[in-house]
């Protein structure tokens, strides 16, 4: 083999190296977006799940066994009640600082945490001390990605309103 021919066999070499790590590169990041895409689909149903759950109970401690006509008759701590745990919510509100470690996925394992506050109708983003006839859930889905660290999957939020018809 003469120098023509060895520089050439060198290029060619060059050549099938760099077209073989884009084609890895490219098969990495589908990858990648394939598992995201599969994760965030995962994080929504348990989101939903949730929220369906949560929206099943009645409105407040109080709307349980009674009718309300006033706000000063619904509660004004958002949260369990003494001794109450995940299958005796009985209420919307008893979502309030609900946490749970959901690792019944065989693809990965999930971090649940929600939060209930009261909202006003003209503000829906924001949250109100005072008691209203709204109430929002928002419901925050990590995932773990290491032993110290995780990453946001999902943050999703629903209103859940009180109506009485006399």
């Amino acid at each position: 083999m003469n120098t023509g021919q060895m520089i050439m066999t060198l290029g060619a070499m060059l050549l099938l190296s760099v077209i073989m790590l884009r084609v890895n590169t490219a098969n990495l990041t589908n990858e990648t977006i394939r598992d995201e895409a599969q994760y965030g689909v995962l994080a929504t149903s348990i989101a939903t799940s949730i929220i369906e759950e949560a929206q099943s109970k009645a409105f407040d401690e109080k709307t349980d066994t009674m009718n309300v006509t006033a706000l000063t008759q619904l509660t004004s701590v958002l949260g369990t009640e003494t001794g109450e745990t995940e299958s005796t919510f009985d209420d919307f509100d008893d979502y309030n600082n609900f946490t749970k470690h959901d690792s019944t996925m065989p693809s990965s394992t999930f971090d649940i945490s929600c939060q209930v506050v009261y909202v006003e109708p003209g503000n829906i983003e924001g949250s109100t001390t005072n008691r209203t006839w709204n109430k929002k859930i928002i419901v925050t889905i990590t995932r773990p990605v290491s032993a110290d660290s995780s990453e946001l999957a999902l943050r999703t939020s629903s209103i859940f309103s009180y109506w009485y018809f006399r």
